[in-house]
């Protein structure tokens, strides 16, 4: 009866260990599964998470983009504003400038008209004796040729001195009947006028028929 006994013992002893390594490895398998569903939704969570991060940062860069898209094109507006302020100021400097330089030749021109009469009014009244021939009376003769010269090279003009009168143009120093010219014609002209650029500079002094 004892070796019975032996023997049975060990048979009762082992199905309860079979039974609970059964029961903890099915209790295994079970804590497994949950775990796996948890992990795949922490995966699907950070994936959506990191979707929505990558718009917000495309969001806030195209944002950014457009605010520096903006300010550029400010600065151009801005830059191109002054320049065209600049090429403006330039433009009436050099205006300014050149009416300066005008004005100067005109002061310095009128100043060389009295020498230039002189030599007209002499040259009007030389004698027939010296009228050729006279080397002196010739050497004169060409520096007023290159006084007349210098003042067409400057622009300068020579006011008609015949016609109808104008007053723009013409001086009238004495008025008197004539019957070769027409009323209100010019008869004669004393002396010469000149513009300058199409400015008087000196109307001519002229006789008028009545």
């Amino acid at each position: 009866m004892d070796d019975s006994k032996l023997e049975v013992g060990p048979e009762i002893n082992t199905a309860p260990d079979a039974t609970s390594g059964a029961g903890s490895q099915s209790q295994e398998v079970t804590a497994q599964q949950p775990g796996i569903q948890q992990d795949g939704a922490e995966e699907g969570t950070s994936a959506s998470q990191a979707d929505v991060d990558y718009a917000a940062m495309i969001a806030e860069f195209e944002a950014a983009f457009a605010d520096e898209r903006a300010r550029a094109d400010k600065l151009l507006d801005q830059t191109q504003r002054m320049a065209a302020e600049f090429q403006n100021s330039r433009r009436r400097q050099e205006a300014q400038l050149g009416e300066e330089i005008e004005r100067a030749s005109a002061h310095v021109i009128k100043r060389l008209l009295p020498v230039i009469d002189d030599f007209d009014l002499a040259f009007a009244h030389v004698p027939p004796e010296l009228a050729e021939g006279a080397t002196w009376v010739e050497g004169f003769r060409q520096i007023q040729k290159k006084l007349h010269n210098i003042l067409v090279e400057e622009g300068v003009t020579v006011i008609r001195g015949e016609g109808e009168f104008d007053p723009t143009l013409h001086e009238a120093v004495s008025s008197e009947p004539s019957d070769t010219v027409p009323s209100g014609h010019v008869i004669a002209t004393l002396r010469a006028g000149y513009a300058y650029k199409g400015k008087v500079l000196r109307p001519a002094l002229v006789r008028v028929a009545m």
